[in-house]
């Protein structure tokens, strides 16, 4: 009578274990990898817009140097929101992987909770540097349309 709970209990856990996969790889994996793929699109998007035509549109050889460093800074900015997207993007994969492959004394689950968490504070992080490069990107057009070199 023991063994007949006892397989009860083993599929029980395995149901348990498998509907926790799934969980963790449709909202733990894959909306955070879609979201950082996007955001590498958008971010180099601007940033190479912003290149390009800096000299057209601001003047950058007749600038000032405050105006330079702003643009530096902006872009500098938009270059770490991209690296912290693809940092997610590869926390994501590791975590995914830990979860699917993991051997089950080092608790797979809870070492891809914790990356996964990781790929969500880079993924954070980088949506606050591309605010912060975005702002600087328009301080420097304001700064290019007002302040005019003699």
């Amino acid at each position: 009578m023991s063994d007949f709970t006892d397989n009860d209990r083993d599929h029980e856990n395995e149901k348990e274990e498998r509907t926790e996969r799934e969980e963790f790889l449709n909202y733990n994996y894959r909306e955070p990898m879609e979201l950082a793929k996007q955001s590498i699109g958008i971010f180099s998007g601007i940033l190479l817009f912003s290149i390009n035509f800096s000299d057209k549109l601001g003047g950058i050889q007749n600038s000032p140097p405050s105006y330079k460093y702003v643009l530096l800074t902006a872009w500098a900015c938009l270059l770490v929101s991209i690296t912290l997207c693809g940092l997610s993007m590869l926390l994501s994969w590791n975590s995914a992987r830990h979860m699917l492959w993991g051997q089950k004394e080092v608790r797979p689950p809870r070492r891809s909770r914790r990356l996964s968490r990781f790929a969500a504070n880079a993924l954070t992080g980088a949506g606050i540097f591309f605010v912060f490069g975005l702002a600087m990107l328009i301080t420097g057009g304001f700064m290019s349309s007002v302040v005019r070199p003699a």
